[in-house]
This record gives C-alpha cells, structure tokens and sequence, in this order.
C-alpha cells in the first residue's frame, strides 16, 4: 500500500509534467503562426503587384506560405473550388485562426473585393510593417525576460528532481512513506503546480483585442 502511494505520487508528477509539456507545445504552435504573418501579407502584396487576384493571392498561400498556416489556406482554396463564395470562405479563414491580425488583413482582403480599392496594397504593406515591429517588440520583450522564467521553471523543478534522487536511500524512501511524508509531497505537489501556473500568468503578454469580429458573409 505504501509503495502504491508512492507511485500514486510520481504518476501525478508525470501528468503534471505532460501538462506542462503540452502548454509549451501550444505556445510554440502560436508563435510559428504570428511570426507568419508577416511574410504571408508580403506574399499576398507581391501577388497583388503581379496582376493575381485576391482569390488567387490567398489560394496560392496553400502551397507557398509558411507551412504553419498552409493548411487554413488550403481549406479556403476547397472551400473556393467548391462553389462557395468568397465572402463565406474568407469568413472561415477568419474563424481558423481567431487572431486579431488575420481579422484586420481578411477585412481590408473584403473591402477591396466588395468595393475596390486602388490603396489595398498601401494597406496591406502599413499593416505588414505593424505586425512586423509588434513582433520584433515582444520577440525583445521575451528574450530579456526570458532568463526570469527559465529560472523559475528550474525553481520549480529541482526539488522534484532531488525527490527521485532521494527516493533511491532508503531512509528517505521511508520517511516518505509515513503519513507526514506523504502529506509534504501533496502540500509540495499542488504549492508547484499553483506557482507555475501563477509564474506563467505573469510572465504572459496581453494578447490584442480583436476588433471585427462581425461575420463577414453576414455583411
């Protein structure tokens, strides 16, 4: 029963490690997609410059934009070749990715198509530029920073790392199995998970409000 405890303990240790695992892995998806931006409206600007359409434009993101949005694009490229009309599939290019910088390009993409514009490039070209120094701006922000956390995320691991170590004596092994034993490593357990998560809270940037967020088919 004691050594089940003890496993119980380290199974939980483990989830919580996969759950960490898993937040970083998502923050990393996240960023390749805001990185990507800015190469995907200088894609789409030289398209424009070269006589392609906005359909064409976006369609070719499918096969030559940055592999972390291709496959958003290569839906709106089916969803195109399917019949629907442009203002359904841009609509659902703007719910895939639920950005605030996507909302921004797939209006100025809408206006130009329903109405015209001879300055959607100038705009595309003056949102690039933003989206460009907004990225180089937290990029600098996360770097000087980025010790802090790292710093704390080994804070918050080395007392577990020692745990394993210790595990190996057997005196330590049954210190831990008594019950003052067991409720250290509980107590310890959720005092880590509530600090990291409470570390990672802080250490997060305000993301930017999205601003149209209205249907684009419904307009």
């Amino acid at each position: 029963m004691k050594e089940l405890t003890t496993w119980l303990f380290l199974t939980v240790f483990v989830l919580f490690m996969i759950f960490i695992l898993d937040i970083n892995s998502k923050k990393r998806k996240e960023l390749k997609r805001a990185n990507a931006w800015p190469e995907v409206l200088d894609l789409v600007i030289s398209s424009l410059q070269s006589g392609a359409s906005i359909t064409e434009s976006l369609a070719d993101l499918s096969t030559i934009g940055p592999l972390a949005i291709r496959s958003e694009f290569s839906e709106f490229k089916e969803s195109m070749e399917k019949g629907d009309s442009f203002e359904l599939a841009l609509n659902q290019v703007k719910e895939r990715f639920a950005d605030p910088i996507c909302d921004q390009f797939c209006e100025v993409l809408f206006f130009a198509a329903k109405f015209g514009s001879r300055n959607t490039i100038k705009v595309l070209r003056e949102l690039s530029e933003y989206v460009a120094a907004d990225l180089s701006t937290r990029a600098e922000i996360n770097t000087r920073f980025g010790w802090v956390k790292n710093s704390a995320n080994l804070a918050a691991l080395a007392p577990w790392v020692l745990f394993l170590i210790l595990r190996s004596q057997e005196n330590a092994k049954l210190a831990y199995q008594q019950s003052f034993g067991k409720a250290l490593l509980l107590s310890g357990l959720i005092l880590t998970l509530i600090a990291y998560l409470w570390m990672n809270q802080i250490a997060k940037l305000p993301k930017a409000k999205r601003l149209f967020t209205v249907s684009i088919a419904d307009k």
